[in-house]
């Protein structure tokens, strides 16, 4: 079994649903994400948002319509019937394969 494979059995397992957005597609990409616990900022005025980071498999996304098969600062997850929107994303993989992205998100 290769990585990716593994990967997307262990997120098909344990994961939680998510849909991510992307500004120009058609469609958004269903798959399963994990969360990881995170903080909770100070955006001013009294104001505070939480930011936490999630791993995402490569699957969905390589299976998608989208033209890039990759996530961007740009695109938006909903978590749990929330919208957040993505702040950083970081591949993740082995011997130049990704296999994940880890995803630090806020809102």
């Amino acid at each position: 079994m290769n990585l990716v494979t593994e990967v997307n059995a262990i997120m098909q397992e344990h994961g939680e649903a998510m849909t991510l957005k992307r500004e120009g597609e058609a469609s958004t990409v269903t798959l399963r994400g994990k969360r990881l616990p995170g903080t909770v900022a100070d955006i001013g005025s009294s104001a505070a948002q939480q930011e936490f980071r999630i791993k995402i498999g490569t699957t969905e996304l390589a299976a998608s319509s989208w033209a890039s098969k990759a996530p961007v600062r740009s695109d938006s997850i909903v978590v749990a019937g929330r919208e957040r929107s993505i702040l950083d994303v970081r591949p993740l993989g082995d011997a130049g394969t990704v296999a994940l992205y880890e995803l630090l998100v806020a809102g």
